[in-house]
C-alpha cells in the first residue's frame, strides 16, 4: 500500500498527544472533585458520572479522525491496467555530436546548449511521438518514434562527442537515414528538428532536399553557436586546441547558409539558438501542418485509490460516538451488566471460576477450530487447512496431545502442498509424543515425505536421494514394529526397499563404467606417446644422414617433415607461417627478429649454431610447438599471436578512433 500524499500522515502524532491529554484532564478533574466534594457526599452530589463511558466515546472520536487523516492521504492498493490510445505527431530530433559542437562560444558548449535545449523541447511536446538521431561523419538512429519520452530522455544525457567516431558533420548521411526510418513507416508527414552548427555547402544535399519533400518531412533547422566563433579544445590534451593536418589551430563558426537552405526548402524554418530555452510555441506552425497518427493502444497501469475505505469507517466511528454519547447515563448500568454476565453462566461454571476467568470468557476472540481446519484438509482446500493450522498452533490453550494433533494435521497438509521440507520437520516433531498410534502415523508420514523427496532430485543429486530413501525406511520399519499388522504399510516399506536397492545397482553400474572409460583413456594417451617417439626417431635419422653429406661440417637446420614424407612450413613456435596471415604491423609481434629469436632460444637451451645446449632439447621443443590444442584449435605460436594482437588493439591510444577519415574531409 501507498499514499499519495505521504507528509499527511505525520497528523497522525496528534494521536498519542490527545491521549495524553486526555489522562492530564482526567487526573484534574479528579482532583477537583476530591477538594470540592467530601467522601461522603460524593455519591449523592456526583450522579451519571461514568469514566468508561467518556473514554469510550473519546477514542472513537480520535479513531475517527485518524481515519480521516489516513483517507485525506489517499491510500493506493492495487494496479489498475488501462489501454491509452498511442497517437500524436511524428517529430524526429538530430543533434550534431562532432568535435566542434565542444566550443565554448554558447555556454557550457554548444553539445551541451544543445541537448539542454532538446531535453526542453521533449517535455514540451507532450503526447507526441519523438525519435532520436545523433549524427558526425555518420548518422544513427539512437530511438524510434516513440511516445515513452522517459527512454528518449534518457538516450539524450547519453550523447556526447564520443558516441560517433567519424568527424565531421555529415547533413547527406543524417538526411538519408531519416529517409530510411520514415520508409519503413505508415504514409504520414514527419517533422525533422536538427540541432548544428552548420556545414560547408554541399550540392549532394539537393537530392536528399528533394526526397525529403516527396515524403512529406519538414524540417526545423536549429543553428548552435555564434558567427564570431571561437576554437575548439581538445578533448584529448588538456589545454590545447583541435588542428588541422597543417598543425593550424581551428576556429569553428556558426555556418547557417546550409541550415537556412534545408528548412527554406522544404517548408520549416531556421531557428537560432540563444539563451533562450527552444519551448513548443517556436515550432508550433509547423506541428499544426503535421496529422495525427494513432498505432496500437499502449498499456499502462495507474495504482486504485482506496480512500473510501478509511473515510466509509471513520464516518462510522463518528456516527456511533455520537448515539453513545447521546444514551441516557443510568448509575446502576455497571452493575446490571454485571448481573447479566452473571445470569447467563451457568452455576456450576460460575462458582469453580474467578473474575479473571469470567473475564476471559467473556472476552475471548473467536477463533477457528481444529475440526475446521481438518474438515479444509479432507475437501482439499490445503491452503486454506494450512493458514487455519498455523493460526491454531499459535494459540496456547491447547494440549500437548491436541497441539501434537494439530502439528500431525499441518505435516499432513505440508505433504500434499509438495512442501517436503516442511511436511519433514512438522512429522519430525511428532515423533517425541507418547501416543504409539499417533507416533506410528508421524513415522509412516515421515517416511513418505523423505521418499517423495528423493523423487524430486533423483536426476540431479542421486546419492542425496540414497541417503534419503533410506531414511525412508528406517521410518517405515518403526511404523511397522509399533504397527505390524498394518498391510498397506508393509507393502509401502517393500516399494521402497525394491527401489532404494535398484537405484544402488545402477550407481554402481556407472561407477564401474566411467572407471573403464578413464582406463581406456590411459591407454590410448600411452599409445600416442609411443608413437610420436618413433616419429622423433625417423626425424633424427634424416637429420644425422643430412649432417653426415654436408661438407663445411655445420649442422644446418632442415625444414621438419611429418609421418608420411610431406614437407611443413616451419613453425618458430611464436609465428611461422600463421605471421603471414596476421595484419601488417604485426608481423614484428608474431614472428620477433632473429636476434630476439636467438635470444630466446638461447634461454630454451639451444645456441644460435645450432648446437644442443644441456638445458633442453631442441627437437621436443619444435614438437611441443607445433601441436594444436585439442580444445582450442591453434598452437602455441598461433595462440601468442592472437592475444599479442588483441592487446595492441585495447591498449591503442584514444585518438585511433578519429583517424577515420570524415567524409568532409574535416575532423572535427
Amino acid at each position: 500500500m501507498s499514499f499519495a500524499h505521504q507528509h499527511l500522515l505525520w497528523f497522525l502524532l496528534i494521536v498519542p498527544a490527545l491521549v495524553g491529554l486526555k489522562l492530564l484532564v482526567d487526573a484534574h478533574g479528579s482532583k477537583a472533585e476530591r477538594l470540592f466534594t467530601a467522601e461522603r457526599l460524593r455519591p449523592a452530589l456526583v450522579v451519571g458520572r461514568s469514566r468508561w463511558r467518556s473514554w469510550l466515546v473519546y477514542v472513537l472520536y480520535i479513531l475517527a479522525m485518524a481515519c480521516l487523516i489516513l483517507a485525506v492521504a489517499q491510500p493506493r492498493w492495487g494496479d489498475e491496467k488501462l489501454e491509452i490510445p498511442d497517437k500524436g505527431r511524428n517529430v524526429f530530433i538530430a543533434i550534431d555530436t562532432s568535435r566542434s559542437m565542444l566550443a565554448r562560444d554558447v555556454p557550457p558548449d554548444r553539445l551541451t546548449r544543445a541537448r539542454l535545449a532538446a531535453h526542453d523541447l521533449v517535455m514540451e511536446l507532450g503526447g507526441e511521438r519523438i525519435g532520436l538521431l545523433a549524427f558526425a561523419g555518420r548518422a544513427y538512429l539512437q530511438a524510434p518514434l516513440t511516445t515513452d519520452h522517459d527512454a528518449i530522455i534518457e538516450s539524450l544525457l547519453a550523447f556526447d562527442h564520443t558516441i560517433i567516431e567519424w568527424g565531421g558533420s555529415n547533413l547527406a548521411d543524417l538526411l538519408d537515414v531519416t529517409l530510411r526510418a520514415v520508409k519503413t513507416l505508415p504514409k504520414s508527414n514527419y517533422a525533422l528538428v536538427i540541432f548544428s552548427d552548420g556545414g560547408d555547402a554541399d550540392a549532394n544535399l539537393v537530392p536528399y532536399i528533394q526526397r525529403l519533400t516527396a515524403a512529406g518531412v519538414i524540417v526545423v533547422t536549429v543553428g548552435v553557436g555564434t558567427e564570431n566563433g571561437t576554437l575548439i579544445p581538445n578533448p584529448e590534451v588538456d589545454g590545447d586546441y583541435i588542428r588541422d593536418e597543417a598543425g593550424n589551430v581551428v576556429r569553428s563558426q556558426l555556418q547557417s547558409g546550409v541550415l537556412q537552405q534545408l528548412a527554406t526548402s522544404t517548408g520549416g524554418r531556421y531557428l537560432k539558438l540563444d539563451t533562450q530555452p527552444l519551448s513548443r510555441h517556436s515550432i508550433q506552425p509547423v506541428l499544426d501542418r503535421l496529422t495525427e497518427q494513432q498505432s496500437a493502444n499502449r498499456q499502462t497501469s495507474r495504482p486504485i485509490e482506496r480512500f473510501a475505505w478509511p473515510l466509509g469507517l471513520g464516518i462510522f466511528l463518528l456516527m456511533l460516538a455520537w448515539i453513545i454519547s447521546a444514551l441516557p447515563r443510568p448509575a446502576a448500568r455497571p452493575v446490571v451488566l454485571g448481573m447479566a454476565i452473571v445470569a447467563l453462566t451457568s452455576p456450576s461454571s460460575v462458582e469453580a471460576a474467578g473474575p479473571s476467568d469470567l473475564l476471559a470468557y467473556f472476552f475471548q476472540s473467536s477463533g477457528p477450530s481444529p475440526e475446521e481446519a481438518k474438515l479444509a484438509l479432507e475437501k482439499g482446500d490445503l491452503k486454506r487447512a494450512r493458514e487455519l493450522y498455523n493460526r491454531l498452533l499459535e494459540r496456547e490453550d491447547f494440549s500437548p496431545h491436541d497441539r501434537e494433533e494439530l502439528l500431525y494435521g499441518l505435516a499432513t497438509t505440508e505433504h500434499d502442498l509438495t512442501n517436503y521440507d516442511g511436511s519433514v520437520k512438522n512429522f519430525s516433531e511428532v515423533l517425541h509424543t507418547e501416543d504409539k498410534s499417533l507416533r506410528a502415523r508421524a513415522h509412516r508420514g515421515l517416511g513418505h515425505s523423505l521418499y517423495d523427496q528423493g523423487v524430486r532430485g533423483l536426476q540431479q543429486q542421486p546419492k542425496i536421494t540414497v541417503q534419503r530413501w533410506t531414511d525412508a525406511l528406517r521410518h517405515l520399519d518403526a511404523a511397522l514394529e509399533i504397527d505390524p499388522g498394518n498391510k498397506e504399510l508393509k507393502e509401502n516399506r517393500d516399494h521402497v526397499s525394491k527401489m532404494l536397492a535398484q537405484l544402488k545397482q545402477v550407481m554402481k553400474q556407472m561407477e564401474e563404467q566411467q572407471q573403464g572409460q578413464k582406463g581406456k583413456k590411459g591407454q590410448k594417451g600411452q599409445k600416442g606417446e609411443k608413437g610420436q617417439g618413433q616419429e622423433g626417431d625417423e626425424g633424427d635419422e634424416g637429420e644425422s644422414g643430412d649432417q653426415g653429406s654436408d661438407p663445411n661440417g655445420q649442422n644446418q637446420p632442415k625444414e621438419p617433415k611429418d609421418g608420411k614424407g610431406e614437407k611443413k612450413e616451419a613453425d618458430d613456435g611464436i609465428g611461422g607461417k600463421d605471421a603471414k596471415e596476421l595484419p601488417e604491423g604485426r608481423l614484428q609481434a608474431a614472428g620477433g627478429n632473429q636476434e630476439e629469436k636467438e635470444v630466446q632460444q638461447g634461454k630454451d637451451g639451444q645456441k644460435p649454431g645450432g648446437e644442443e645446449g644441456e638445458q633442453k632439447n631442441p627437437k621436443d621443443k619444435k614438437a611441443t610447438d607445433n601441436q594444436r590444442n585439442p580444445r582450442t584449435g591453434f598452437t602455441p605460436g598461433e595462440a601468442e599471436g592472437i592475444i599479442r594482437q588483441y592487446m595492441d588493439e585495447i591498449t591503442a591510444p584514444l585518438t585511433n578512433r578519429y583517424h577515420t577519415p570524415p567524409a568532409n574531409k574535416k575532423d572535427w
